[in-house]
């Protein structure tokens, strides 16, 4: 019979979780290059450095500055009208295939702004539709279901068997929660995997030149998707998202039109689903041996747990922005036009608001002070549902399974990209209760 549960203090990081990255590490003086490997799998010592030197720093080759402080980055993200979401960050493909992409780009609906690099009024419309899928009502209603899942992918687990627990849990649960709120039938999670897969595809990396094709090609496939389900709900309304954002604006008594709402749906499809999949990984990861038992014994800590992997991990690393005009920030003059890119992930381990920024202490007093989530009107709409799913997938886990271990930790990769942050796979080995 287990003894009595230590405190969610005593939750530290372990041989499992990836070692402490920050000041205590070297980082080459060369110019920061977010596209190479080794700054994409290993980041924050750069960023750290920055911090220190140049909060406000010019991407030699890319036209842009990044910000790493906390005060800038909530700075920008205070001031929506000085600094314009109406920018995105497109990595344009190699020359071998540009004209077959552009082709297939042609032959679709065109990138459109919605939630992410919009601006109000338009943005405001927007919210204000797709905000009825993420009340705190509609949450509460949506657990059992994403824990009847949960409890049957954590079930279905093998006990002593080395599994991706990526492949067979972390994906499959937000796919099939994004999928009940979109109104998709179960038979299309696999279509939903692949349209998530491929949109993200290009999102802050490079792809080879066939992955090109294929990523452009699947976009296509799941616009013409998008565009039948809109016209069916048009007939036949349902209970899902895909009816709300099909019919009439209430308020304004007219609709969007399905080019700019098969972009929203694009956009629903990455928040929805990957970065909730890379938080539930990576929550894992750094919950492995020892602090597992602990927080099985002591449950009450797993929304903790969520708060400090969200502030670690950084799903979305970062957004873009525009200036609108000739303004200062932190010191350096901007020339209206110039585009920045708010490093969320190093503001969540800046020295200046978090004690011991690289260590996993899910005790922390200021847990709630990161910004993965964004802040102000860009706030990700999401984000109420990314932690229901990855506090039910920790709890129907600790349950079920009595320990948890992450083989060859050293080994583990991250996404190719500067934009989104997560696990590519997680081999562990189990062993059931």
């Amino acid at each position: 019979m287990p003894g009595p549960a230590e405190p969610l203090t005593a939750l530290t990081p372990t041989a499992a979780a990836s070692p402490p990255e920050g000041v205590q590490e070297r980082w080459a003086p060369e110019p920061l290059d977010p596209y190479a490997e080794a700054f994409q799998q290993r980041p924050h010592a750069a960023y750290a450095a920055l911090r220190r030197t140049a909060p406000v720093h010019p991407v030699e080759g890319c036209g842009w500055w990044v910000v790493t402080t906390m005060d800038l980055v909530r700075e920008v993200l205070r001031d929506p009208s000085t600094y314009s979401s109406l920018v995105g960050h497109r990595t344009e493909p190699p020359p071998e295939v540009r004209a077959d992409v552009e082709r297939l780009r042609a032959s679709g609906i065109p990138r459109l702004p919605t939630l992410l690099s919009n601006d109000p009024p338009d943005h405001t419309r927007i919210r204000r539709l797709c905000n009825r899928a993420f009340t705190p009502r509609a949450l509460r209603a949506m657990e059992p279901d994403v824990r009847a899942t949960a409890r049957a992918l954590a079930g279905a687990l093998p006990d002593g068997e080395v599994v991706d627990l990526v492949e067979r849990f972390a994906v499959p649960l937000p796919v099939g929660a994004i999928s009940r709120i979109l109104g998709l039938g179960p038979e299309r999670c696999d279509d939903v995997r692949r349209w998530s897969d491929a949109a993200i595809g290009a999102l802050g990396g490079r792809l080879e030149p066939a992955r090109w094709l294929d990523v452009e090609q699947t976009m296509l496939d799941f616009q013409q998707a998008m565009v039948v389900e809109l016209e069916q709900r048009r007939d036949r309304p349902r209970e899902d998202l895909l009816s709300v954002l099909a019919s009439a604006d209430p308020d304004h008594g007219d609709r969007l039109d399905d080019d700019v709402l098969v972009n929203l749906l694009r956009e629903l499809l990455v928040a929805g689903n990957e970065t909730t999949t890379r938080l539930i990984a990576e929550s894992v990861v750094h919950t492995a041996g020892e602090p597992w038992e602990r927080l099985a014994a002591a449950p009450e800590g797993v929304p903790l747990v969520v708060e400090e992997t969200l502030r670690l991990l950084a799903p979305t690393q970062g957004m873009f922005r525009r200036v609108t005009r000739d303004v200062e920030l932190g010191g350096v003059a901007l020339p209206e036009g110039s585009v920045l890119f708010l490093s969320y992930s190093s503001a969540n381990r800046d020295e200046a608001v978090f004690a011991q920024p690289d260590a996993f202490r899910p005790d922390r007093q200021e847990i709630r002070s990161h910004v993965s989530f964004g802040h102000g009107i860009h706030a990700c709409i999401g984000a109420g549902l990314a932690r229901l799913e990855a506090r039910v997938a920790l709890e129907e886990l600790t349950s079920c399974v009595r320990s948890v271990t992450v083989v060859e930790p050293g080994s583990l990769r991250y996404l190719p990209s500067f934009l989104l942050r997560g696990l590519t796979s997680l081999p562990v080995r189990i062993t059931r209760r």
